[in-house]
């Protein structure tokens, strides 16, 4: 039929943004507007067909979910979900176990057997990201910390879709439940997301560098619109889900510095394609079907809601977040969506289920959207209408719970060897996932190449495996170096504690110790080799290319060593530097926000100028108060820059150091006073006896002295006069650290301070080290 489809999408958009005018009108929900208008042109509310391209139509809401996971990983950045990941698993792990019970229980009040109440458990158990972003964005409490913990269980709760509908598939073919592989699966999750993770930071930032130089918006809205479906159609491939990958690709453009570009120029398709979504929704209600199991449905719908708040709510207070915070998170999330539809038809294909399971499935979404949003208009009220009915004991026992629970975190926290091996796990954990993600990458491009790799005969196929995994070996090679300096790390450290328990005073034989050492090392290689085989060995090849890889390996671990530590610290070095621009471009861009904010709000005479003080400026080294240039000139020192790091309203105590950017306030006349003031050159008498002030970063990397010591054990004060002024870790800024704060390997320091010294610490450094 020619135009068929572009007629109904032109009717879908049509009678949504109606229906979307309407209920914005009267003030409700716009996804109810959305569902609405997709009852009115479904099949079966007039039995009529106004719409004939169904299945086109659905797979367009699909791209609705993506675009809204893509979002989500876009304003979603990694170090909160690390922040967030120990309370999201506990909640996912007890809402499944719970809903699921539910379930197996509702069997019987449906009149249903076999597996359909494993099936509902299921589908009640994932809650509905396409219905609740969007009603946290328009509350505007997005940022909030308790819509942090909802997205969270939400990005927790994909996972266990993805686990979901792979054991439901084997339960329905076998009858009964594999272990083996619910753990296969969420291995190769964890590698799959850290492949898309290395891979991403090392290409995304160059990306994101090229797209803001180029300037183009239609460029730009292409590459990421394109990462983000072909990011979904691998993990989709992978038998995981194209929302997943989605996700991913929004959480490696998150830190760009094109991130916000990103959001802004891909905000109209998302909502586009989420309201599509809600519309192919609305379409799937059959109101005689629903008419036949309202009570069931209004029944399983009260039950799953109360279920789903309390799981939600006592999980993630059992994890030590506040009461209300928890109650306003679990509120937020009591919603089944778009997965569940997912589960729902999976059991109807496999033929397990009964038919009646998809009414029931949209049904419960439908009234739970409506239940929701009562729940949410009166939130507030609920929750001090619980506390105030809950008995004082209770109530006395989740506080002294809470003071428990921060004081065995803060126990946990001085335990120096747990605290001292968690950078150096966590690191070890991400090589290995890489190297077996690397594993696979060479066996796919091996099973695109073709050829017999368990023969020993040449040909041009076998030429080609043997290239791939050769190049594989160079590659992994550097990789692996990390993995036994991390291990070695971990083992020197519990040997330091050993040897300091013992009260070791070095009389003993020092060579017998080290000989120790190395064959503790040689038995965790082993027993990491070992696990290293049993995951990835149906990607390891056989025949001549194992021989090239393994030959290669070997040359390099014996021949070359030295040269791979190099290449994995530059390896290592690219993260860095990546992360450190990227904070100064970011730190560029909020500093011109800052003055345009500043100019809105002062749009008289007043003005704002950003200087860089000179480095023979008469005033380096100088406090702030020593340079009277109020007094003198009338500008104030808004904010003083250093080196990423913004200080707003400085301490007239604070001194300047070369190359300061300082943010100065005032009219026109007073801030070029001021500037011509800061610009006088110090005499050459002065800058002969002043010592050359420089700001520099240095990494703390596994063979520093510094490693586990808190920044006052480290003497760097005392012993080169040099300061830390901040710490980088990770993605958290850490400004004027606290002198008992210990230093972690990665941790960036920024250092001020004389020239001579920064290069005098290095030095020093260095020479430990080796």
């Amino acid at each position: 039929m020619e135009g068929g489809l572009i007629r109904d999408f032109a009717i879908l958009i049509g009678t949504a943004g109606v229906a979307g005018f309407i209920f914005h009108f009267l003030r409700l929900p716009l996804l109810l507007g959305y569902i609405l208008s997709g009852l009115i042109i479904g099949p079966h509310l007039f039995f009529s067909q106004y719409i004939q391209n169904y299945e086109i139509l659905h797979q367009f809401g699909d791209l609705g979910v993506i675009f809204l996971m893509f979002y989500i990983g876009l304003e979603f950045d990694l170090d909160k979900l690390r922040r967030t990941l120990g309370p999201s698993l506990l909640v996912v792990i007890f809402q499944t176990a719970i809903m699921m019970f539910v379930g197996i229980l509702s069997e019987k009040f449906l009149g249903w057997s076999g597996l359909n109440g494993l099936f509902l458990g299921a589908l009640m158990a994932i809650s509905s990201t396409m219905m609740t972003i969007p009603v946290l964005k328009e509350q505007n409490v997005l940022n909030t910390h308790f819509a942090q913990l909802t997205i969270g269980v939400l990005v927790m709760e994909d996972f266990v879709a993805i686990l979901l509908l792979i054991v439901l598939s084997g339960i329905s073919a076998s009858g009964f439940f594999e272990w083996k592989e619910v753990w296969q699966v969420t291995f190769f999750v964890g590698v799959f997301v850290v492949m898309v993770f290395v891979l991403g930071r090392l290409s995304g930032t160059k990306i994101a560098f090229w797209l803001q130089k180029m300037g183009s918006t239609e460029l730009l809205v292409l590459v990421a619109v394109g990462f983000a479906l072909f990011l979904g159609e691998i993990a989709d491939k992978m038998h995981f889900s194209a929302e997943l990958g989605a996700f991913l690709a929004g959480s490696v453009l998150s830190q760009s510095i094109i991130a916000h570009k990103i959001d802004e120029v891909t905000e109209p398709l998302r909502n586009v394609f989420c309201a599509v979504f809600f519309v192919t929704i609305g379409m799937l209600i059959d109101p005689v079907k629903i008419s036949e199991h309202w009570l069931a449905i209004v029944i399983i719908s009260l039950v799953v809601t109360v279920a789903q708040i309390f799981v939600c709510w006592f999980g993630l207070f059992l994890s030590g977040e506040e009461s209300k915070t928890s109650f306003y998170a679990a509120i937020y999330k009591a919603q089944i969506g778009e997965f569940s539809f997912v589960i729902a038809a999976l059991g109807n294909s496999l033929g397990v289920t009964d038919p009646s399971l998809m009414t029931l499935a949209v049904g419960v979404s439908v009234f739970k959207i409506v239940l929701g949003s009562l729940l949410r208009k009166y939130i507030e009220p609920l929750y001090k209408a619980l506390t105030k009915i809950a008995p004082r004991a209770v109530l006395n026992m989740g506080q002294f719970y809470l003071n428990f629970l921060q004081v065995a975190k803060m126990e946990i926290g001085k335990m120096t060897l747990l605290r001292e091996t968690k950078g150096f796990l966590l690191r070890l954990i991400w090589y290995f996932l890489l190297i077996v993600g690397l594993m696979g990458l060479s066996s796919y491009l091996s099973s695109l190449v073709g050829g017999d790799t368990l023969s020993f005969t040449t040909g041009r196929e076998t030429l080609s495996l043997i290239v791939v995994w050769g190049v594989a070996a160079f590659i992994i090679m550097p990789i692996f170096t990390g993995v036994v300096r991390n291990i070695d790390a971990i083992i020197s450290l519990i040997w330091d504690k050993i040897l300091t328990s013992i009260d070791y005073s070095g009389k003993q034989d020092n060579r017998s110790i080290q000989v120790m050492h190395h064959v503790v090392l040689g038995i965790v290689l082993l027993f990491f080799g070992i696990i290293f085989v049993s995951v990835s060995s149906n990607y390891i090849p056989t025949g001549y290319p194992l021989t090239v890889f393994v030959l290669l390996s070997m040359l390099q671990g014996i021949f070359f060593w030295r040269d791979l530590l190099q290449s994995n610290n530059r390896f290592e070095r690219m993260f860095r530097e990546t992360f450190i621009a990227e904070v100064h471009e970011k730190e560029d861009e909020y500093r011109n926000a800052i003055l345009q904010k500043a100019k809105e709000q002062y749009p008289w005479s007043v003005q704002i100028k950003n200087y860089r003080l000179p480095k023979n400026s008469a005033y380096v080294g100088k406090k702030i108060s020593g340079l009277k240039i109020r007094e003198n000139t009338g500008t104030t020192i808004a904010a003083v820059s250093r080196s990423g790091y913004t200080c707003y309203s400085p301490s007239p105590d604070a001194i300047l150091f070369p190359d300061d950017h300082l943010l100065l306030m005032g009219e026109t006349e007073q801030i070029e006073a001021a500037m011509e003031l800061l610009s006088e050159e110090a005499s050459e008498a002065v800058r002969a006896n002043r010592m050359e002030f420089a700001i520099d970063n240095y990494c703390i990397t596994p063979t520093s002295t510094f490693l586990g010591k808190t920044i006052a054990e480290t003497g760097i004060r005392s012993r080169f006069g040099v300061n830390i002024v901040g710490i980088q870790r990770y993605g958290e800024k850490i400004t004027t650290p606290d002198p008992l704060m210990a230093l972690e390997k990665d941790d960036i320091l920024i250092l001020t301070g004389p020239k001579q010294a920064i290069e005098k610490l290095k030095e020093s450094e260095l020479t430990l080290a080796l």
